[in-house]
């Protein structure tokens, strides 16, 4: 699994790190039981402060994708069918927040944003 972060992002780096790990635990990049980097190797090769990365960790295990084992490492957990979902509509409902939220700042009404997007899909 590749982590990449863009340090000129509105989105905060530990942000962008959760979203990117979670999607690679849903594209089964990451497997149930994978080991994932440690804090201090992740945040070397990224170039970010370890805190950073320990709270991607935190959140994620809070989040129930993964479990740290002390002395051990940080673990990805088995996802049920349930809980993957709720995740998903979850990160769909905020991706959906945001787009709104950039289309206003570029005077871009909700009705025309959504005639848009079903224009583009066909729906």
């Amino acid at each position: 699994m590749k982590i990449r972060v863009n340090p000129h992002s509105d989105t905060p780096i530990y942000e962008q790190m959760v979203n990117t790990i979670i999607a690679a635990i849903e594209a089964n990049q990451l497997g149930s039981g994978d080991r994932l980097p440690s804090i201090r190797g992740l945040s070397a090769q990224l170039g970010i402060n370890p805190n950073t990365t320990a709270r991607v960790y935190r959140e994620l295990e809070l989040r129930g994708f993964i479990e740290s084992k002390t002395g051990s490492g940080c673990y990805v957990l088995p996802r049920s069918g349930e809980a993957a979902a709720r995740e998903k509509a979850a990160r769909m409902q905020q991706l959906y927040s945001d787009m709104l939220h950039e289309a206003r700042e570029r005077r871009i009404g909700e009705e025309d944003f959504l005639r848009f997007l079903r224009a583009r899909t066909g729906t």
